[in-house]
This record gives structure tokens, sequence and C-alpha cells, in this order.
């Protein structure tokens, strides 16, 4: 029961953001949301390559690793993804990412509308933290 009596709510509200559910080797992303999994690939390189812009580095390749995700209930669905980055230079070296402590994070919002097969990275924030909240407006990638 909720402070006024009422059953407490289970179903997502529309048009707010869920409480984040983390990524691992218990809650794997194949079971939780398989059409993110899926999404995640699709949009891989457009996130490549805006990660890039936004975090102005030249001599990267970065990978992506989602460790926590939320959605949000528009016309369709918005994702907001935290992802661990690992950034390789071009020669194949590691640039950064060691340990949790001084790993990189980004968050990255991607509208899905399974009805029309749409899927569009709408946003991405770079130089996050693991625990950094999930923001509604993010720049445009």
């Amino acid at each position: 029961m909720s402070a006024t009596g009422g059953p407490k709510r289970t179903t997502p509200i529309i048009g707010g953001i869920n409480k984040p559910k983390p990524i691992d080797k218990r809650h794997p992303l194949a079971k939780s949301d398989p059409d993110l999994e899926r999404i995640l690939v699709q949009l891989s390189s457009k996130i490549q390559y805006a990660y890039i812009r936004a975090a102005m580095i030249a001599d990267s390749a970065p990978t992506f690793e989602p460790v926590s995700y939320a959605t949000q209930v528009v016309a369709g669905t918005n994702y907001y993804v935290n992802q661990r980055v690992t950034q390789h230079g071009w020669y194949g070296k590691n640039c950064g990412g060691g340990g949790d402590n001084d790993a990189e994070y980004c968050h990255v919002k991607i509208f899905w509308q399974p009805w029309t097969n749409t899927a569009e990275l709408t946003g991405i924030a770079v130089r996050k933290t693991k625990q950094d909240p999930f923001e509604y407006d993010m720049p445009a990638p």
C-alpha cells in the first residue's frame, strides 16, 4: 500500500524515467531486455562516432559495455543507458578505463518505437561516472 492508502504502482509512469536496472552476470541484458541489446548493436557505430565527437578525442576507437539502463514511456520508449567506455588507440593500445576508480562512463539516450521499427540515438553525455543519474535532456549527438 502506498502512503495514500492505494496500491503501490508497479507499472511505469508515462513520461517518468524508471529506476535504473543493473546489467551484470546476474541480470544479463539478453534476458532483461533483448530489444535493447539488439538496438545497441544496431546503433554501435553511431554511438562510437557521437562519443568521439562529444569527447573531442582523435586517437581512439572506444568500445562500450552497458552497465545499467532505465526506460521512459513516450510514443514508444526512451532508453537511457549508462555505458562503461574503454578507449583503444588506433594501434590497439588501451588508452584508459583501467580499474573502476578511473573508469569513464557515458550516457546515451535512444528512442525506440517497435511498431515502426525506429531506433534512433537522440542524446549522449560524456565523462560521466557510474553513479551519475540520467538526465532527461542530453545533448544531441
